[in-house]
């Protein structure tokens, strides 16, 4: 099998470095500035499980067009038409995995590509960008949940599910890849805006007095707008993210807040305006989602 990944920055490089040390046929399509870093030194992974390096094959929007089984994006929401256009010369029969947070943008890939072509994705894992081009892996967890959103190339989502369970990271083929979107999404939700709402990570706002039970009301927010949408995410993912959010040790910080910080663009609107749109159709409170959508507005 051989794959495309789009960028090579805390997502898709660190999923792509691991499949690369697994031996698999990985190639990444970067910027002219990104590409010549990884050239010279390598794709560098700091992680408590281990470092390690790998050197990795590289395109940019000069390489001549080639053939891939698989196109994996790791983009940030509002660079999603560039992307496109980026991918463009190599989709051919390719099937793309968005590794996207939120849900909006499948609308103007399933337009692009079909639905059939248009897989759905989701990453587990916190990483970052380090300034020395290194990825930084921050929590021990690292797993990766994918599957076709029709009935069609099921083929090639058994081949990258038997290519990845090569790697150090979990993988999992999902039998209903729509539910788990939404899942994430709500996971996803009240992570941004809890840590945009107080700029600390989650386990500085669970050691306050109240930090906890207001994590929680943004989580019950968040789960009542998807089930508003159609979707229950269960005990099981609900306990999950439960546990997650309220862990008093936690340096989870999201990385809307990260950018926020370091004054660049966030993907806010994509993430939390959209929740607000769906709450706001249903009639459902989203009162604290709102609060940290206006403390990305207000600015530093």
């Amino acid at each position: 099998m051989k794959i495309l990944i789009l960028g090579a920055g805390g997502i898709g490089g660190f999923f792509g470095a691991h499949l690369i040390k697994a031996g698999v046929d990985v190639c990444f399509l970067v910027r002219e500035k990104r590409k010549k870093f990884l050239d010279k030194f390598g794709l560098n992974i700091i992680s408590s499980k281990g470092n390690f390096s790998v050197k990795p094959f590289t395109l940019n929007q000069n390489s001549p067009p080639q053939y891939f089984d698989l196109i994996i994006l790791t983009n940030k929401s509002y660079d999603l038409i560039e992307s496109i256009k980026d991918i463009k010369p190599y989709v051919e029969q390719a099937v793309i995995i968005p590794l996207l947070n939120g849900i909006e943008h499948f609308v103007i890939l399933d337009n692009e590509f079909g639905k059939e072509k248009v897989f759905g994705g989701v990453a587990y894992v916190s990483t970052t960008l380090r300034d020395d081009g290194s990825i930084q892996h921050i929590t021990s967890k690292a797993s990766l949940k994918f599957g076709p959103r029709s009935k069609k190339n099921i083929n090639i989502a058994k081949s990258f599910n038997a290519v990845c369970e090569k790697t150090d990271f979990e993988c999992y083929l999902s039998e209903n890849i729509e539910l788990d979107l939404w899942r994430k999404y709500v996971l996803i939700g009240t992570t941004a805006a809890s840590t945009v709402l107080f700029q600390k990570s989650l386990g500085e706002i669970n050691r306050t007095n109240n930090g906890k039970s207001i994590i929680m009301d943004i989580h019950k927010q968040c789960k009542n707008i998807v089930f508003s949408s159609g979707y229950d995410i269960g005990m099981e993912a609900e306990n999950y993210n439960l546990n997650l959010i309220t862990d008093r040790d936690s340096l989870i910080k999201a990385s809307m807040l990260r950018d926020f910080e370091a004054g660049k663009k966030t993907e806010c609107e994509h993430i939390l305006g959209y929740l607000i749109k769906l709450a706001e159709k249903k009639n459902i409170d989203c009162n604290l989602i709102k609060a940290a959508h206006a403390r990305i507005q207000v600015g530093l």
